[in-house]
């Protein structure tokens, strides 16, 4: 009977095991959030800025932490100047970004910034997207730097 309980209990575990494995694998990017993230590269590239924006926002709305959004979120508002946006944008992607496994399309270019972001609908076997954000924060991070720092509160007055 001990040993019963015992193959039994294996049993348990061993099927818990595979089953967080199997729950753990990457999975394809869904198409609601595929899409806007392909529609919005296109209209990067032809510098659309705004539409782009849209684009990778409503991805955005379907999984917040796509790093392929982020980091073209980041793209743009490099291009804009603004620095301490595109750093967060950055920031947030590097959280998540090793999670993502689909492998890239193209590549391009938009201020100093790879958008890197035109992912496939295959997936590999490691993250694609990870070295690129990582490769981006380093060259942003010498701009975040040396921004200016944030302007606090005046003291309260005395009375």
């Amino acid at each position: 009977m001990k040993k019963a309980r015992i193959y039994l209990l294996l049993l348990v575990g061993l099927c818990l095991v595979i089953a967080n494995l199997a729950f753990a694998q990457p999975r394809p990017m869904a198409e609601d959030v595929f899409t806007p993230i392909a529609l919005g590269y296109e209209e990067l590239r032809q510098n659309k800025l705004d539409a782009a924006e849209y684009q990778f926002k409503k991805a955005l709305e379907r999984d917040r932490y796509n790093p392929f959004a982020l980091n073209n979120l980041s793209a743009i508002a490099e291009k804009r100047g603004k620095i301490k946006d595109a750093y967060g944008y950055l920031s947030e992607a590097d959280t998540h970004a090793k999670e993502y496994f689909n492998k890239l399309q193209q590549t391009c270019f938009v201020g100093g910034l790879c958008a890197a972001v035109k992912p496939k609908k295959e997936l590999g076997t490691e993250s694609y997207i990870a070295p690129i954000i990582a490769e981006n924060m380093k060259k942003l991070e010498p701009k975040f730097k040396a921004l200016p720092p944030e302007p606090t509160a005046p003291p309260a007055e005395k009375k």
